[in-house]
């Protein structure tokens, strides 16, 4: 297939950082990560650099485990403009998430590694909802978190993944990219008994540079609901 580049990763990929603003409810960012979880991506990450080629290798960027996350809801994406007033905006939305944090009743998120996935834009882990907890906090999020007048749309992703790799430049060859990619992935899933993990907490995040390349700090956290 081909890929599509994406002109903030390849900032990243130059250790360049764009000021953004972003507000998302997010599961999975706190350090550190669940211990199975984290070592597998380890173990994944070496197996794709091992068998990717220079031009391969220069092609993808690779997450750092920091920045993995997954996403709830989007309340204000990083690619839209900044709002007017950012700080009205940042209020409303503080003053949902404590709404939230008050009438949700949140059931303890348990996820199983179900599969992963290549797309034309990215690679990702696709999870399982195993209680169907995030589907749970996600409709408390609809009743709940309403965009204020002149504010974009809430966005809700029909899935539960979190991505890892995504596109610097198009691939000399990428279908044997894709190849590669495939059989690592089954490969190292084939040795792996099921990855399993429960979430201990989700948190409302600014993500003041894209994807979560941000510190997991008061800055950027404001607010977290606890399991």
């Amino acid at each position: 297939m081909d890929f599509e580049i994406d002109p903030l990763i390849q900032q990243i990929a130059r250790n360049e950082k764009k000021e953004t603003f972003g507000l998302i409810i997010c599961a999975l960012f706190h350090q550190p990560k669940p211990i199975q979880f984290g070592n597998f991506y380890q173990q994944l990450i070496e197996q794709l650099q091992a068998n990717f080629d220079d031009d391969e290798k220069q092609s993808v960027y690779l997450y750092p485990i920091a920045p993995l996350h997954i996403t709830i809801a989007t309340l204000h994406s990083f690619k839209h403009e900044v709002p007017q007033d950012p700080e009205a905006c940042l209020k409303h939305w503080n003053e949902c998430f404590t709404k939230l944090k008050q009438s949700a009743k949140p059931k303890p998120i348990i996820l199983t590694l179900d599969s992963i996935k290549l797309s034309k834009a990215a690679g990702y882990f696709l999870f399982h909802d195993t209680n169907n907890s995030m589907k749970h906090i996600r409709q408390s999020i609809r009743d709940t978190c309403i965009p204020d007048d002149g504010q974009p749309p809430l966005h809700i992703p029909n899935i539960v993944h979190t991505t890892f790799i995504r596109f610097i430049k198009q691939p000399n060859d990428p279908k044997k990219l894709e190849e590669k990619f495939h059989r690592v992935c089954k490969e190292l899933l084939k040795e792996q008994n099921e990855i399993r993990f429960d979430i201990d907490e989700i948190c409302l995040a600014f993500e003041a540079h894209p994807y979560m390349h941000i510190d997991c700090d008061e800055f950027h956290i404001f607010d977290t609901i606890k399991y």
